[in-house]
């Protein structure tokens, strides 16, 4: 058996581990359907900020995997809640798309243009235009309380890697010298300590399985539990000998524990 698996809960990434977007890694969806059986705890946490809870879940369903809301910890819940803690009904603006809007209208909060915004919420949109940079930039200009849904730099999808937050957050530093006041997602303890209590288990016993080194592995060892990188998404081999940061286990996928 595989020291992992003496683990009692796994905190998994969906983008990478089990899907790239619309298509399953069926070695990830495998790996998971085998940990269940096991009678691991299971939570999936996503940092992709274009999907609500909803759409993840429907998403996990057309994988073949069936669990609920509270199996799941996305980047666009979590800010939202974050934001709605803060100040109740809070006015935002958000570069996001529909996933994300739906989670901040769900936790109760005003979505606003620019000029009225209390917080700016930078996630990704696939249909970012020049004019929604240039509110977000009058934003961060104006000093507006700025909270980003996650860093990551990049996506995998079906056809090979996409733009993520990264990019949006880079631009806005390169126009204005400034970074996000708060970032929620992975590799942030905000999203993390939030995935622990749903598992209802110390990070000790908890593994957090994901395919960037920098997010997800990062992630782990911000809490202090077991990280283990599957080469299913961004990370590869080379990936691994070049950085400083080094994951406690490497796997060609979810499902190799199991080999």
């Amino acid at each position: 058996m595989h020291p992992l698996l003496k683990k009692k809960g796994f905190v998994i990434d969906i983008d990478g581990v089990i899907g790239r977007s619309v298509e399953p890694i069926k070695e990830g969806v495998n790996g998971v359907k085998k940990l269940i059986e096991l009678g691991k705890k299971v939570v999936f946490v996503s940092n992709n900020s274009t999907r609500s809870r909803r759409i993840l879940i429907q998403r996990l369903k057309s994988f073949g995997l069936d669990f609920g809301e509270e199996s799941i910890v996305s980047a666009t819940h979590a800010t939202a809640r974050f934001i709605a803690r803060e100040k109740e009904g809070a006015k935002v603006f958000t570069t996001g798309e529909e996933g994300l809007k739906e989670e901040l209208l769900n936790a109760g909060l005003k979505i606003v243009d620019y000029e009225d915004a209390e917080y700016l919420v930078v996630g990704s949109n696939r249909k970012i235009d020049y004019d929604l940079m240039t509110k977000a930039l009058r934003c961060c200009l104006r000093g507006t309380r700025y909270i980003a849904t996650n860093p990551d730099k990049i996506f995998p999808s079906e056809n090979g890697p996409t733009p993520g937050t990264g990019m949006i957050i880079g631009a806005l530093y390169w126009m204005t010298g400034r970074m996000p006041d708060v970032i929620v997602g992975k590799p942030s303890k905000v999203i993390m300590l939030e995935a622990l209590e749903k598992l209802n288990l110390s990070a000790e016993d908890v593994v957090v399985v994901g395919d960037q080194i920098e997010v997800d592995v990062v992630a782990g060892k911000n809490i202090g539990s077991t990280t283990l990188l599957v080469l299913t998404g961004v990370a590869n081999k080379s990936d691994v000998e070049r950085s400083d940061i080094k994951p406690d286990y490497v796997a060609e996928s979810l499902e190799s524990l199991f080999s």
